[in-house]
């Protein structure tokens, strides 16, 4: 016969008797090593963090600085040039045509004022001594390039002239008339296809505050309001190489200017309590002057 089982007196589970829970002091390593552990994760996080904005910071000044000296060397190369020949000579003698003879590049150490015609510049299809009339192929409406006011740069091959718009229509713009009733499109000893206008350009940067508290870098073109170019520009310097001596001077007065060294300092966002500071040089050729 089976032996018969009976039963475990008691009520409660059954445990082994080798079951044990932690001892305090067990406890206490294990909330130590994860104190550890979290102490270590919370300072990888907070360097990284921190290595984030710095590169985000420099990134920043970088771009920055980047579209600054892109659009300075764009003006400083075009000083002084036109769509005609470095030969065309400058025959009206206003004050703007003056300013664009004998000063293309003026200013001092922390201001630099260029002036120069248009990259674009529009074919001549037909002139007077007071009007022009634009080749419709290349523009539909004179009103979509140009204003009443606008200075003007007109030349052939061998003449330029700036002139004032006192008129602006379809596709004729007229103008007071050139000295001596020159037709500019009737020049025995230029081709009337080499006319062509374009807008006188006369540009200045500096840097100035900004409503923000800060300094950025702005731009006034034909006397015009300030435009805000590029944020955290603290300091900008010019240096004007001279042709005669090879030495860059403080002025372009006096001088004849062949290229622009540019020195620009930038700041950015405190990074760990100290800011972001960088120092950039670039050094731009006059495209009238060297080529």
């Amino acid at each position: 016969m089976s032996r018969k089982s009976h039963p475990r007196s008691g009520s409660g589970p059954a445990f082994p008797r080798h079951s044990t829970g932690l001892s305090l002091i067990e406890l206490m390593i294990s909330m130590v090593l994860a104190l550890v552990v979290m102490g270590a994760a919370f300072a990888i996080f907070m360097s990284n963090q921190s290595t984030f904005r710095t590169s985000e910071g420099l990134s920043r000044i970088q771009e920055n600085a980047r579209v600054a000296f892109e659009l300075m060397a764009r003006d400083i190369r075009a000083a002084g040039g036109s769509a005609c020949s470095n030969a065309s000579m400058i025959e009206n003698t206003g004050t703007t045509s003056l300013q664009f003879r004998g000063s293309p590049v003026a200013g001092d150490a922390s201001t630099l004022t260029v002036r120069s015609g248009d990259d674009t510049a529009y074919r001549i299809v037909d002139s007077t001594s007071t009007s022009v009339e634009l080749d419709s192929d290349q523009i539909a409406d004179a009103t979509e390039a140009f204003s009443e006011g606008d200075f003007l740069l007109l030349c052939n091959a061998r003449k330029t002239f700036v002139v004032e718009a006192t008129g602006v229509s379809a596709n004729t713009v007229d103008f007071d008339e050139l000295p001596g009733s020159y037709d500019p499109a009737n020049d025995e000893f230029a081709p009337p296809t080499a006319v062509v206008l374009a807008r006188y350009r006369d540009v200045s940067w500096f840097v100035q505050g900004n409503p923000r508290g800060g300094n950025s870098l702005y731009v006034s073109r034909m006397g015009g309001a300030a435009e805000e170019v590029a944020e955290g520009v603290e300091d900008l310097d010019f240096e004007y190489l001279d042709a005669m001596s090879g030495n860059y001077q403080a002025s372009p007065t006096g001088i004849d200017v062949i290229a622009v060294r540019i020195s620009m300092t930038l700041t950015g966002d405190d990074i760990d309590g100290d800011p972001l500071s960088r120092t950039s040089s670039h050094v731009v050729s006059m495209r009238s002057r060297t080529l």
